[in-house]
């Protein structure tokens, strides 16, 4: 059977602390992949539940970090809408990660990331939790510690927040928000 049709799961060796940065990638991962390019500029389409879980995750100590290779006016506007760190147009991701993981005095082995493509790979490579999304290319599928059962842009990062969170102990603390316990 195919890795992005079972549970999402953790293998031995899940961080034995919390979860402290989430790196994410955009298309493919927070979007369907799909880029629209019109007469105004680029579209995107967001997931609404991935935007919310990312702010139950920076409310609970989990900080998304948002890195992408391309420069895009449709995400730079929904980052900015949902207050998240954010990074687009860059060619090195690990070098944007590594002055976060400086800033935050966090190692790698503190880290998750979601990722759906080979732009991905070195953070995948380096991180305590490699999560890809459930469509995700075979080579970043190899490297996932958990798969997400959801596709990019189709709420797998919503699923790896609340996987996070429950890690870490404090996905409760969102239920109670809603009275949802």
């Amino acid at each position: 059977g195919g890795a992005a049709m079972t549970a999402p799961r953790a293998a031995a060796g899940e961080p034995a602390g919390p979860v402290r940065i989430l790196f994410l990638d955009v298309d493919g991962t927070l979007t369907d992949g799909v880029i629209t390019e019109g007469a105004t500029g680029d579209l995107r389409n967001f997931w609404v539940r991935d935007g919310l879980a990312l702010l139950w995750a920076r409310d609970l100590a989990l900080l998304p970090v948002v890195i992408s290779g391309r420069a895009s006016p449709a995400v730079e506007g929904r980052m900015k809408d949902l207050g998240l760190e954010c990074y687009l147009d860059i060619k090195d991701k690990v070098a944007v990660a590594e002055r976060v993981l400086a800033r935050e005095g966090a190692r790698w082995e503190d880290c998750a990331m979601l990722g759906d493509d080979l732009p991905d790979v070195p953070l995948l490579n380096r991180v305590g939790w490699p999560i890809a999304v459930a469509d995700a290319q075979p080579e970043v599928l190899a490297r996932a510690r958990t798969v997400t059962q959801r596709g990019g842009g189709r709420g797998a990062a919503r699923e790896a927040v609340e996987l996070l969170l429950r890690h870490n102990g404090t996905w409760e603390q969102v239920l109670r928000r809603y009275e949802a316990l």
